[in-house]
């Protein structure tokens, strides 16, 4: 299996990076790169990350650390290495620095990788065995963005419906969270409420935490069946969601008296 590094918006390959031997589940640039700004047309700009470096995982357990200017991976961890087993990496996220990325499995392992050196740093242990690592995301409580040089808070969700909040500088549990059913989808807030974080479930809802004390703030309601995707839109102030019930959904995330649900 291979990885493409597409260009946007012509769609043409630049790169194609193979060492996969099973289905590509989640990739990411690393956030120490510039901004890319394309203009589309007369009245759409669009921002786009461009990190110095990839990396790729995929069903089989590997993980790939790669330049994209070489086809030569920067390292590669598979699961030869038995602390590196966890049944296939289903998600991932970089940190801020770009130091440690921190990789879930589908048996419910959560490892955190430095990519100085391309090695196992430690092991999140928290979910529950056999459930499914279905999220993974930074969030910022420091304000500094990609300023911030820390290792960094770390946030997990899992098929066994918990939400863990992680702070990477001493690899311990800050808090938990949890949801009725499976964990779908982890969104954290853009400047100026970077200490927020929705998270959506199988449950059929969505809902708000403060990462710094693990406490819901808000849940959003509407949805029949499970919530299958969902995204923040107009600067952290609205979810668009897309549901198992045939419902794409738009809830605002202001405080409200009454429903948030919007259309």
């Amino acid at each position: 299996m291979n990885a493409h590094f597409d260009a946007v918006p012509s769609g043409k390959t630049m790169q194609v990076f193979a060492g996969h031997s099973g289905p590509v589940n989640c990739g990411e640039f690393t956030p120490d790169g510039m901004v890319l700004f394309i203009l589309l047309n007369v009245s759409y700009l669009s921002f786009l990350p461009i990190g110095k470096r990839i990396i790729s995982a995929d069903a089989d357990n590997i993980l790939i650390f790669w330049d994209p200017r070489s086809l030569t991976p920067v390292f590669k961890l598979t699961p030869d290495d038995g602390r590196f087993n966890l049944d296939g990496i289903t998600s991932l996220a970089v940190n801020p620095s770009s130091t440690l990325a921190v990789v879930g499995g589908a048996a419910g392992g959560v490892r955190v990788i430095s990519l100085s050196k391309g090695e196992i740093v430690s092991t999140l242990n928290g979910h529950t065995e056999h459930e499914s690592i279905e999220a993974v995301v930074f969030v910022d409580l420091t304000g500094l963005g990609g300023n911030n040089e820390g290792p960094g808070i770390v946030v997990t969700g899992a098929t066994d419906g918990k939400v863990c909040i992680w702070d990477l500088s001493s690899m311990r549990l800050r808090a938990t969270a949890e949801h009725q059913d499976a964990i779908t989808a982890l969104l954290s807030h853009p400047p100026p409420h970077t200490h927020l974080l929705v998270s959506a479930s199988a449950d059929g809802t969505l809902k708000t935490w403060d990462t710094r004390t693990g406490k819901p703030l808000q849940t959003h309601t509407g949805h029949r069946g499970p919530v299958m995707g969902a995204s923040l839109g107009l600067n952290g102030s609205v979810i668009v969601t897309a549901g198992d019930d045939g419902l794409c959904a738009v809830y605002t995330t202001e405080s409200t008296e009454g429903d948030d649900f919007v259309s």
